[in-house]
């Protein structure tokens, strides 16, 4: 990869990244603003944090998972690689 390449790789994943988390605080404090008035229990739990505490868990390990799969690329931070180096040297 070029280094034009791996800075844009790094931008896609940290937007990426970015966007989980948005996606994850907007549940969380979604869920507690909006079903915090309605007084419905669950194992004498409120259900916004049955859904908001637990719920953003989940959300956040598939959104992880998804990240992993889907849009983080292993690569190296080095500009050239030893081959080339050696290479220029000789």
């Amino acid at each position: 990869m070029t280094r034009e390449e791996k800075n844009a790789q790094i931008r896609r994943e940290a937007r990426a990244t970015a966007i989980l988390f948005c996606v994850c605080f907007l549940w969380h404090v979604g869920c507690a603003y909006l079903l915090s008035g309605t007084g419905v229990t669950v194992w004498g739990l409120p259900l916004w944090w049955i859904l908001s505490t637990p719920g953003v868990f989940v959300i956040a390990v598939i959104g992880v998972v998804i990240l992993l799969k889907k849009v983080f690329v292993n690569f190296s931070l080095d500009d050239e690689s030893e081959d080339t180096k050696e290479e220029v040297q000789a």
